[in-house]
């Protein structure tokens, strides 16, 4: 939905200029522009005529996946149940550990643990803060949705644990810490 949503110039700000950030560095590496800003350029455009947008649902259908789900999110697969992760205390999200989320998530079914288990598509987490925001005691720092309840718990716990609450703000950092290559 997130994916979705950036890509009809609706997205999160953040997301935003990562993924046009990532896409001018492709379209400048594969040579269809001679410079990075033009590239920049390039990228920008495509997002804002909608020509990225459509690329999108092109690939979908390509693959054999809806397209019409990117714009009625209704048609994607959805969860039975949620569970509201909430801040034990009010301060500064100081930092959220991303390998402690993907290891919830997978516990819900949102990945594998061996390559026969399936993945359920129904299922996942929503971060409602990013880290450096203020947040007040009981307000809801992310969702988990599930469809089997069997480790749900277990997730809830390893979720709760990523997020760290501090009662300074956090220093401000860089989307992008460094280019490599």
């Amino acid at each position: 939905m997130e994916a979705s949503q950036t890509l009809q110039n609706a997205g999160p700000a953040d997301l935003t200029k990562l993924c046009l950030e990532l896409a001018a560095r492709m379209i400048f590496l594969g040579k269809k522009s001679t410079t990075l800003e033009e590239a920049r350029l390039i990228a920008e455009k495509h997002l804002v005529d909608g020509s990225a947008y459509k690329k999108f649902k092109d690939v979908v259908a390509a693959q054999g996946g809806n397209p019409q789900a990117l714009d009625n999110f209704a048609l994607l697969p959805n969860a039975t149940g949620a569970r509201e992760i909430v801040s034990p205390r009010a301060g500064f999200v100081s930092a959220i550990d991303a390998e402690d989320i993907g290891i919830a998530s997978n516990m819900i079914g949102a990945g594998r643990d061996k390559k026969e288990d399936s993945i359920d598509p129904a299922v996942g987490i929503i971060l409602e803060v990013k880290a450096g925001e203020k947040v007040e005691a009981g307000s809801i720092l992310c969702r988990l949705y599930y469809t089997k309840e069997d480790r749900v718990e277990e997730a809830a716990d390893k979720v709760e644990d990523a997020f760290h609450i501090s009662a300074q703000r956090p220093l401000d950092r860089e989307l992008i810490l460094e280019v490599v290559g």
